[in-house]
């Protein structure tokens, strides 16, 4: 078959060979929808003239990575989630553990971990707390482990909690050395083996699910229970769920919020 010709099932086959990411893992009407849409937008006319043009140009590729994996996050995103977590979820983990391993999957550009340490600060819990922060896309780990927003990423913060955690340059917002020293940034395939992680008390992985195939989320979801400790909790996207969470050794205690129960 001639290049022109090329099929999407051969575009993600090559792709797969370049990048190692998997696109049968994701919703194929959903993935190559959106596929289609950067196309568009960058004037190819072929699956096989678009390859072509992430094999030349390597900032191409970059953005088209950060286009795929959707880095769409925010500080405080879903505020009631993190409420629960604030008032009931860490709380009780502080309470029966001397120190606590997080894990924030997908982090994207580091809003999710960022948010996870100042409301630790206001448990006056940062000293007693590790956080893993990981995600496929590494310029977005770049930027995270930068730690530089500007307003519109910052404006759901709380006006106190930005001013104490945050040293403003201009228009962009610095995150603050002390929350930092607590987050350990790794690159990750989450559809790959694992690296040896230690148990975690709490993992958060929102917004992620949603793109993948059934079978695909409940893998991850029987991965992310086995990482967790008995008595940890796992968070998803609000708009996620776990159908039968039982048979997974899941309860749902707050919306997007689910506690291993053995």
């Amino acid at each position: 078959m001639s290049g022109t010709n090329w099929t999407y099932e051969d575009f993600k086959k090559n792709f797969k060979k370049k990048t190692t990411l998997d696109l049968d893992s994701y919703k194929q009407r959903q993935m190559e929808r959106r596929i289609r849409q950067m196309m568009d937008r960058e004037g190819c006319k072929s699956f096989y003239d678009f390859y072509s043009q992430l094999e030349k140009d390597e900032e191409f590729l970059s953005r088209f990575l950060t286009y795929l994996t959707i880095n769409t996050s925010g500080f405080f995103r879903d505020d009631h989630v993190y409420q629960n977590l604030q008032n009931k979820v860490l709380p009780e983990l502080l309470k029966n553990h001397d120190k606590l391993n997080l894990w924030s999957a997908g982090c994207s550009n580091g809003e999710e971990p960022y948010t996870l340490a100042l409301v630790l600060e206001e448990l006056n819990a940062l000293n007693r707390v590790g956080i893993l922060a990981t995600d496929f896309d590494r310029k977005a780990l770049e930027r995270a482990q930068e730690g530089v927003f500007n307003f519109r990423q910052v404006e759901k913060v709380p006006s106190r909690i930005l001013e104490r955690g945050f040293t403003r340059n201009g228009s962009n917002y610095q995150i603050k050395p002390k929350y930092k020293k607590i987050i350990t940034y790794k690159h990750q395939d989450l559809l790959k083996s694992w690296p040896t992680f230690k148990e975690m008390h709490l993992i958060l992985c929102r917004n992620v699910f949603i793109y993948f195939k059934s079978e695909i989320q409940e893998e991850l979801i029987k991965r992310f229970v086995k990482q967790l400790t008995p008595g940890g909790y796992l968070v998803i996207g609000c708009s996620e769920y776990i159908n039968e969470a039982d048979t997974y050794g899941l309860q749902k205690v707050f919306q997007a919020i689910y506690n291993k129960t053995k």
